[in-house]
């Protein structure tokens, strides 16, 4: 487990580092926005994850949006994620196909004249300067 999802913050101080009353906690706990780790005893422990998810909330509430349309932001912005990362998986074994292939294929296989057909398709490849 990594330092961002150790549940370590009890309620008092996780509202104290994001600036906000332990009762909001518990109202968007109880509104699904967000699921801290609870105790055996049930007490609440807030991650650094959780925290900056909190922040998040209070950025979009500050904007004017109300707790329907955050939570409907959080659930893309989750999707969003989900979906980048397996993009990010395809791309890796789509470049390992290709590499398979043409090593096995190699250049003997094609005439002078005669075009490459690519079985696979051609994607967009994200410049990671932006």
């Amino acid at each position: 487990m990594n330092e961002r999802q150790e549940a370590v913050y009890i309620i008092s101080v996780a509202a104290e580092l994001v600036g906000m009353h332990p009762q909001t906690l518990r109202v968007y706990e109880r509104r699904g926005l967000v699921d801290p780790y609870r105790t055996p005893g049930g007490t609440r422990r807030y991650s650094r994850a959780d925290l900056d998810r909190l922040l998040f909330i209070q950025d979009l509430s500050s904007a004017g949006v109300n707790l329907e349309g955050i939570k409907r932001i959080l659930v893309l912005r989750n999707e969003n994620t989900r979906l980048k990362s397996q993009v990010s998986r395809l791309r890796r074994l789509l470049t390992q196909a290709e590499n398979r292939w043409s090593t096995t294929v190699g250049p003997t296989v094609f005439r002078i004249g005669v075009r490459q057909k690519r079985h696979l398709p051609d994607i967009r490849r994200e410049n990671p300067f932006v």
